[in-house]
């Protein structure tokens, strides 16, 4: 328990610094600095640097993503609540992370195919829920990859903000309407 413990910090650590000072401060000693700890203790957890990146963006795959999805799915309550908290959750989060993480994928052959792997799953989950909410198969695909590529377009802003009238007006867009 204790090991994982210790790879899980070491996890959280990277995540964080990746947020905060992008993926060129994915340093070994950077990180044993902000845990207070020595590079021998990172070897107990990753064979090497390239072990802890592929570690790392699999985390993020894992928290950020089907962690997420998991979490709307357990909700009870009917497609339209599930598809309130996808989309306020995702626009209410520190999108920090997931704007270094794409722009660490471009420069970077792993991250890019797991970037484009969380990509297809966020798609199709905001799929499923749109046709969860009364959307055919073929426009509830569209407008999940329309939304989602709004997202990202959201999320490269500075400092993105929305407010609660602004995703109420996208979820009433969302929604198909009953004749």
């Amino acid at each position: 328990m204790e090991e994982k413990n210790n790879r899980q910090t070491w996890l959280n650590a990277g995540l964080q610094l990746l947020a905060t000072q992008g993926p060129e401060r994915l340093r070994i000693m950077s990180i044993a600095e902000e845990l207070g700890v020595t590079k021998g203790s990172f070897y107990w957890h990753f064979k090497n640097l390239d072990d802890y990146h592929c570690a790392l963006i699999e985390e993020w795959e894992r928290s950020d993503t089907q962690q997420a999805i998991a979490f709307v799915e357990s909700m009870t309550g009917d497609a339209n609540a599930k598809l309130q908290c996808w989309i306020t959750g995702a626009s209410m989060s520190d999108l920090r992370l997931a704007k270094a993480i794409r722009t660490w994928s471009m420069s970077h052959p792993l991250v890019k195919e797991v970037q484009a792997r969380v990509d297809e799953q966020r798609i199709n989950y905001l799929s499923k829920l749109l046709r969860d909410v009364g959307w055919q198969a073929e426009e509830a695909a569209t407008l999940g990859q329309w939304t989602y590529w709004a997202f990202i377009g959201f999320s490269s802003q500075s400092e993105p903000t929305i407010s609660d009238k602004q995703i109420q007006l996208i979820l009433n867009v969302l929604t198909p309407r009953r004749v």
